[in-house]
């Protein structure tokens, strides 16, 4: 009976582990830096269908330009950005912010986002440097 428990709770240690595994190898994101406090997700680079561009992720740790939202400090962003590299633009179409913990704070999507002149020197300007050719 004891030897049955023990087996029993084994089974369920090993069983909960190895999903717990799992769902930390799907988080594992490859984070480049490519200025300052802005990072790319190398490997989720999508290139655009219907003009010669990309579509990217880019982390953006909070060094004083986030605003707290209801009380609770930004740490990060993390921002859909496409870049039209024919035309040197760029637009963002999502931006969620979270705090130190890690936990959702804010969410914007702007499905009308107009895009907008790369400005020089900026961490969306060092991304395209990287991906655009001419």
């Amino acid at each position: 009976m004891l030897r049955s428990l023990y087996l029993c709770l084994f089974v369920i240690v090993l069983t909960c582990t190895i999903g717990f595994a799992q769902d930390n190898e799907k988080d594992e994101v490859n984070w480049q830096q490519v200025s300052d406090n802005n990072f790319i997700d190398s490997d989720g680079v999508v290139g655009t269908e219907d003009m010669y561009g990309f579509t990217f992720i880019l982390k953006s740790y909070n060094k004083g330009q986030y605003e707290p939202i209801n009380g609770r400090e930004i740490q990060y962003t993390l921002s859909q950005y496409t870049i039209d590299c024919l035309k040197n633009r760029y637009k963002i179409g999502v931006i969620d912010s979270y705090d130190k913990f890690g936990y959702f704070v804010n969410g914007d999507y702007n499905k009308y986002a107009k895009f907008q002149p790369i400005v020089s020197g900026t961490a969306v300007d060092s991304v395209a440097k990287n991906l655009c050719r001419p």
